[in-house]
């Protein structure tokens, strides 16, 4: 089928299932599969697959990568280096344990062909006591966590944690080392990248006493010991009813969240740059290019590069996510 890409595309996500994963997506609406410990809902993965329109059971990364200049627009391809790929990748993780003392490399420090990784966290929902694990401690060089992470041991003690609490959102840099703590949920916004270096996984052993793979030689190549990352202070944008607050902006991504009073509306200008829309309350209508799709909590839509402003709807009270990437960043 030829490329289309007008109006929003309705996307279903790919779920993973993972040991530390639990059934907390279904409070925001997610349909989980019985049974299963889901850890991470990948709405912009290049597996998500379209419900609406000529594109319906077409995944994402096809039609990305049929006509990469439309879809993706000239902002896209330079945030992906000319990559195929949809440039900005949405998660929802649902973390039951804590999960691995890990780093990902700039794009500079990527394997040729890849991209870096940096990522943004929104936390949605956080048990009480719940930690995030955000850079070293000062004073920490990397021969202390070379040392620490060879002999077997957790380097947790040498890192700042913080208290996990809903509403707040930190920008982590390619190079800051990190960990999200157990009973937190987040909204993530993130380059494309699966490249992750395990300095350690708190011990952990499967039952035959192995643990995870380790790569502490790439890791202690990339960390970047002066990131130290703290709560972005939400910023205030402008609207006629309801609120729309800017959670983080940089040159890979923007994120922000808007809550809308059933009936109202807002019209935005994506500036011909991907974005993505995730209801986590409530229910929305949401169009562009004369197209129109319903999203409940749970739901998201993707536009493409060549869809220009979009209108959402509330039809109730709603609260949606969105992803995209600012130019003017």
């Amino acid at each position: 089928m030829a490329f289309t890409a007008p109006g929003p595309l309705k996307l279903s996500p790919r779920l993973d299932a993972k040991p530390w994963g639990a059934r907390s997506l279904e409070q925001f609406g997610f349909r989980l599969p019985p049974d299963e410990k889901i850890g991470e809902a990948l709405i912009t993965a290049s597996e998500a697959i379209v419900l609406n329109g000529p594109a319906a059971c077409r995944t994402l990364g096809d039609i990305v990568s049929e006509n990469p200049a439309r879809a993706i627009g000239e902002l896209g391809l330079e945030v992906t280096h000319g990559l195929p790929l949809f440039p900005i990748l949405i998660k929802l993780i649902d973390a039951s344990e804590n999960l691995s003392i890990q780093v990902h490399p700039t794009d500079a420090k990527a394997p040729s062909g890849s991209l870096g990784k940096t990522e943004a966290w929104h936390i949605l929902d956080a048990h009480k006591g719940a930690r995030l694990f955000l850079g070293f401690k000062e004073g920490i060089t990397v021969n202390d966590i070379e040392r620490v992470a060879r002999s077997g041991r957790s380097t947790a003690h040498l890192m700042r944690s913080v208290d996990a609490v809903p509403g707040m959102t930190v920008f982590l840099p390619a190079g800051t080392v990190h960990a999200l703590g157990a009973g937190v949920l987040i909204y993530e916004i993130q380059q494309p990248s699966g490249i992750t270096y395990r300095l350690d996984d708190w011990g952990r052993v499967d039952a035959n006493g192995m643990g995870r793979e380790l790569h502490i030689d790439q890791g202690i190549a990339v960390i970047n010991l002066d990131s130290r990352p703290v709560a972005i202070p939400p910023r205030p944008l402008p609207i006629s009813a309801g609120t729309r607050t800017e959670l983080v902006r940089c040159s890979l991504f923007s994120a922000e969240r808007i809550t809308l009073p059933a009936g109202e509306s807002v019209a935005l200008d994506g500036g011909m740059a991907p974005q993505v829309f995730t209801v986590i309350a409530g229910s929305s209508t949401m169009s562009a290019d004369g197209e129109e799709v319903a999203l409940a909590a749970g739901e998201s839509a993707a536009l493409l590069a060549n869809s220009a402003e979009s209108t959402l709807t509330s039809i109730s009270d709603c609260v949606i996510l969105r992803g995209w990437l600012d130019q003017t960043a």
